[in-house]
């Protein structure tokens, strides 16, 4: 999922009207494992399981370097589902690739983590092993992690959550998550300009409070580009099922939507293969779903990992890593609208009106009101 990435760096943490809550997503298909180059092992004996604002947080510098050359740092990252997803977890996947590709780490993947008693004891393996960081990549991981982590002082490790989390983070754990609202808001401008029956509508994995904040940003972004557009709205109950999502999708065809919005992870599969065959477009499918995003997706406001793990590579390797907490927007890389498919009824103008807002966004001359 290699894309020309339009990255304006920095740190910033989300403006005052932003909301913000960390990812999370799983699947339902039997667990792997992947081996770490150069001879990293897996830890002995474990077997693969089955399947509001941000707070005060760490700036990152502008322009943060990689940490100085030295061994590689032994790394763990799980992951709650599947890491081809096209979505959470495969950028997950690929931004630990990127510091694998720079010689900075060693790692091991583990897939489908999302089950606490599951993932708990994994954990506890590879701490016990000695990794130097232990990256848990999704909500479902946070709990076991903070568990864990005062029994192993000597090891580092991050997690993933809303607001609450950077008051939960220790000495030895990071936090991360990423702007919503941001990515609503994008989507939803893009979706408004495209649209020309006047309603869009939007697919939500479960109802959680960063999937609301999400579809907030949308009918924001929306309502900046034409106050008179109904937006319609359903959620599926779940981040992975593509059937609910078809069908979600399909009625909100027969409620006049010609454009779609899926708010994330593997549904957004379902919501492309209905789109297309109801002869409408989407914002914000991610990965190809299955060579049907080219025909019908017309934007997507992705995750870029990288400059976050970046953070906590350094972090270790420098000595300051713990109680910091990382937000992934605009103005740091870490949230990345890729460009416009210029497909019918796309007009040719929204390509420059969409860098417009990008840098308004990025500099904080536009603001989200939610």
């Amino acid at each position: 999922m290699t894309r020309s990435r339009r990255l304006l760096r920095g740190a910033a943490l989300v403006a005052a009207a932003s909301l913000v809550i960390a990812a999370c997503g799983d699947d339902d298909e039997e667990s792997s494992s992947t081996e770490a180059p150069a001879g990293t092992e897996a830890p002995a004996g474990t077997e693969a399981p089955e399947g509001t604002e941000a707070p005060a947080g760490t700036e990152a510098p502008a322009g943060t370097d990689a940490p100085a050359t030295g061994e590689p740092l032994q790394v763990a990252l799980l992951v709650p589902g599947l890491a081809n997803d096209g979505s959470f977890n495969q950028v997950a996947r690929e931004g630990i690739e990127a510091l694998a590709e720079q010689g900075l780490v060693e790692y091991e993947l583990r897939e489908e983590m999302a089950d606490p008693a599951v993932s708990e004891p994994i954990v506890r393996q590879y701490a016990a092993d000695g990794y130097d960081l232990i990256i848990g990549h999704g909500i479902e991981l946070s709990e076991p992690i903070l568990a864990l982590a005062p029994e192993f002082p000597d090891v580092q490790f991050t997690v993933s959550g809303g607001p609450d989390i950077a008051d939960k983070l220790l000495d030895n754990v990071d936090g991360w998550t990423y702007d919503f609202a941001q990515q609503g808001y994008l989507s939803g401008y893009v979706a408004a300009k495209v649209s020309e029956s006047g309603t869009v509508g939007v697919v939500g994995g479960p109802e959680l409070p960063f999937i609301a904040a999400a579809h907030a940003g949308f009918k924001a972004g929306v309502a900046a580009v034409d106050p008179s557009i109904e937006v319609v709205e359903v959620y599926t109950g779940s981040f992975d099922d593509v059937q609910r999502a078809v069908e979600a999708t399909t009625g909100l065809v027969s409620q006049g939507a010609d454009v779609v919005f899926c708010s994330g992870d593997g549904i957004c599969n379902g919501v492309a293969t209905a789109a297309q065959q109801g002869g409408i477009l989407t914002v914000g499918v991610t990965g190809d779903a299955g060579g049907v995003a080219e025909e019908v997706n017309v934007a997507s406001v992705e995750l870029d990992m990288t400059p976050t793990f970046t953070e906590y590579v350094t972090g270790v390797s420098s000595g300051e890593f713990g109680g910091r907490f990382f937000v992934s927007g605009l103005a740091n890389g870490g949230l990345v609208l890729t460009p416009v498919n210029p497909l019918e009824g796309v007009p040719d103008t929204l390509e420059a009106e969409v860098e417009e807002l990008l840098a308004g966004l990025a500099s904080g001359e536009i603001t989200i009101e939610l």
